[in-house]
C-alpha cells in the first residue's frame, strides 16, 4: 500500500470514528492503530534486511556462526 501519512491518519480515523465516542479516545485508539501498524511493518523490514545478509543466510542454512 502507498499512501500519505496524512491519508492513512484520515483513513483509519474515518474507520474508527464510528466506534468511539469523545474526540480524545478516538485520536487515541487512532494513534494506538497506528503505532501497531507502523511497528509490525518495521519488524518485517528489520527481518528481511536479516534475510539478507550473508551471515544470516550461512547461520540458517548451515549453522555456522561468526564471532561479533
Amino acid at each position: 500500500i502507498r499512501t500519505t501519512l496524512g491519508d492513512l491518519i484520515a483513513a483509519v480515523t474515518d474507520e474508527v470514528k464510528p466506534f468511539v465516542r469523545d474526540s480524545s479516545d478516538l485520536y487515541m485508539m487512532v494513534s494506538h492503530i497506528l503505532n501497531d501498524v507502523l511497528a509490525r511493518h518495521r519488524l518485517r523490514a528489520h527481518k528481511r534486511s536479516r534475510l539478507k545478509s550473508p551471515r544470516y543466510f550461512a547461520h540458517e542454512r548451515y549453522g555456522v556462526t561468526h564471532p561479533a
